[in-house]
């Protein structure tokens, strides 16, 4: 017998959606459905089909939970737990998942969640005391004596692998350590589960609490654990969670659908391009584009309002060098020194007045305005986190509060010490030029960032080499590819300007020319439409910086002649051929719809890089150490944990 395809499953389907009135949707119709859809997908081979399998599970999953999340029937239902359960299977954010479910209370009484989430746990993050935490947090909830039995068996299968893992662990450490006196050393026993449990109850209850706090949490890199007790692994790390404001973003955090599929690659994709006349810079055209839209502020996490004007301590002309005590939104800070100051605000150091060693760059603007808080937010949301691969979220700040007052909006912000400028600057002022492996090093980190942004449908339309924040400054270079991806070394800063082009028809370009001439692109200087080669002129505009270490001018090629655009830095035997290229292809970008391509590029790039890497010797980079050991000692201090909860009002 011929199985029938997808699409006769999926009608079918939807067929008996629309005639049912049973009580049990998801048992009745959901899982058949699912469970005839994997009857009929290739067999997984090796993994060669996970992908394409995934491809087709993954959305039937999504819709089924969408649908029931909320419904305290299914989320006791065992069925509706299983259709769940199969979505960490097909995400690299497995944790989140798990977090997400506990939260919203699915499958919570059954096994399966439980002994899922604690294996993930202990085999991806080797995180002992977080696993052993969610095998104790089990048992407020599973309460069958069925799933008792299969939760035990789980249980005490841990405790054994534990046991041997820690014996190896002790072991490695006597090898490791000389005693002071080696009569006095006798053979460690480790505890049995049941005695070890004790002992390492409050250990276990912090690590817990800290990675089941799904809420606004931001954590680079993780921090170390350090009243965890001997017997539980050491330097055990809490394992780092991503941004999350909502749990809609949660849902849309795939990691096994290809990127093409989820990024947005069709924006120019039509027959011709449409001149949208207005100001996309506009406050109140952004607010009118957001209302027809249906987007609310209001509906976004981390965001609240305070119906009376910002305390007069804050105000732009009032701020001076002297601390500052201000309760904004029921949390007192310490207002410190200016750090930036524009025409509509200035960024400011804030901290908590309860923990001081939390600090925040804290961005006071005026008139108010949610814009940037909005455009970060959706570029978190719509960012892929894929394992071992570039991760935007990495690369822009991280948000934790806006409070809009009736004159001022006051957004509290991951801070980072030094721009792309002040390492240009730093190579001024000793009269070095950047080295060619850092010019490269930087730019292909542009080019990643940008490549992934726009496919996202976001336009910075403010790129400078002082919004380029340096994260990393490498003391040497690895000669392995898979090295120059997932360390982030810039972040890019202040989304004021930006737009979305998902509040945009496809094919939408603009007209409107920014105030600063030099700053504005070969578009807006002809009067030709533009969308995303203004970010290209601005990322243009700050490798120049690197490469000649001055501002980038752009004239008419008289050497050509044919009225194609360069830059008026004269190229000399000590810059690189493959630069006047890189200006040539981006000053002189045809139109719209025929843009550069900007992985291809990256990917060049490197392949440079990896040459001069095997010509460099330390001698030649050993002055930027005072850079490095600067930007490693601010970084350590601006890396903080997310603030309190803001609290609600009016």
């Amino acid at each position: 017998m011929t199985k029938p395809t997808l699409a006769e499953l999926q009608h079918e389907f939807d067929k008996r959606l629309k005639l049912y009135n049973g009580a049990n949707e998801v048992s009745d119709l959901w899982l058949p459905f699912l469970a005839a859809v994997q009857d009929i997908l290739p067999e997984d081979n090796n993994g060669e089909n996970t992908l394409t399998n995934n491809q087709v599970l993954y959305p039937i999953c999504i819709r089924c939970l969408e649908k029931f999340e909320n419904n305290p029937e299914q989320t006791n239902n065992k069925d509706f737990a299983e259709i769940c359960l199969l979505i960490p299977d097909m995400s690299v954010d497995k944790a989140l998942w798990y977090g997400l479910f506990y939260k919203k209370h699915i499958g919570v009484q059954y096994a399966h969640l439980w002994i899922d989430w604690a294996e993930y746990i202990e085999e991806n993050e080797l995180n002992w005391a977080g696993a052993w935490g969610i095998y104790e947090e089990a048992k407020k909830f599973v309460h069958d004596i069925d799933e008792c039995t299969e939760i035990d068996r789980a249980y005490r299968s841990f405790a054994i692998r534990f046991q041997h893992w820690d014996e190896k662990e002790y072991e490695k450490e006597q090898l490791t350590t000389k005693p002071k006196n080696r009569t006095t050393v006798t053979k460690r026993t480790t505890q049995t589960h049941c005695q070890l449990l004790p002992e390492c109850r409050e250990a276990v209850h912090l690590e817990y609490s800290r990675m089941l706090d799904m809420s606004n949490t931001s954590l680079l890199g993780g921090e170390r654990v350090s009243c965890i007790p001997s017997n539980i692994r050491r330097g055990s790390m809490v394992p780092p969670l991503m941004n999350i404001f909502t749990i809609d973003q949660v849902l849309r955090r795939q990691s096994h659908v290809p990127i093409n599929d989820t990024l947005d690659e069709n924006f120019l994709d039509v027959s011709c391009i449409v001149v949208d006349e207005r100001d996309p810079f506009d406050d109140q055209i952004r607010r009118q584009i957001l209302e027809k839209r249906g987007v609310n502020y209001a509906l976004m996490e981390n965001y609240s309002v305070e119906k009376m004007n910002l305390p007069a301590g804050l105000a732009k002309n009032k701020v001076g060098t002297k601390i500052e005590k201000v309760t904004l939104g029921g949390t007192t800070y310490e207002f410190g020194k200016k750090l930036g100051e524009g025409a509509y605000g200035y960024v400011i150091t804030a901290r908590l007045e309860s923990d001081p060693k939390v600090t925040y760059a804290c961005k006071i603007q005026h008139p108010s305005t949610v814009w940037e808080f909005y455009i970060l937010t959706e570029l978190s949301r719509r960012s892929i986190r894929k394992a071992g691969q570039f991760d935007l979220n990495q690369r822009i700040p991280s948000v934790y509060r806006l409070i809009e007052y009736n004159d001022y909006s006051v957004m509290f912000m991951q801070r980072a010490p030094q721009t792309l400028l002040d390492f240009a600057n730093y190579h001024i002022s000793r009269d070095r030029y950047v080295p060619f492996c850092y010019q490269l090093y930087y730019s292909i980190e542009m080019l990643r960032i940008f490549d992934y942004m726009h496919r996202l449908r976001i336009i910075h339309c403010d790129v400078k080499p002082d919004n380029f924040m340096v994260l990393h400054c490498p003391s040497t270079f690895s000669t392995k590819k898979e090295s120059c991806g997932p360390i982030p070394s810039l972040m890019l800063i202040d989304f004021n300007r930006s737009i979305d082009l998902k509040l945009f028809d496809n094919g939408t370009a603009f007209v409107t020319c920014v105030p600063k001439k030099e700053l504005a692109c070969v578009e807006m200087l002809h009067n030709r439409p533009w969308i995303f080669q203004h970010d290209l002129f601005g990322m243009v505009y700050s490798i120049h910086v690197l490469v000649f270490l001055s501002y980038m001018t752009v004239c008419e090629d008289e050497q050509r002649q044919d009225g194609s655009m360069t830059t008026k830095a004269k190229f000399s035997k000590r810059t690189h051929d493959i630069w006047k290229e890189f200006f040539h292809e981006f000053l002189n970008i045809p139109d719209c719809q025929h843009l550069p391509d900007l992985n291809a590029w990256a990917d060049r790039l490197e392949g440079l890089l990896f040459e001069e890497i095997k010509r460099l010797k330390s001698k030649d980079t050993e002055y930027i150490n005072m850079f490095r050991m600067k930007l490693d000692t601010y970084l350590n201090q601006f890396q903080p944990p997310p603030p309190p909860q803001p609290s609600a009002s009016g």
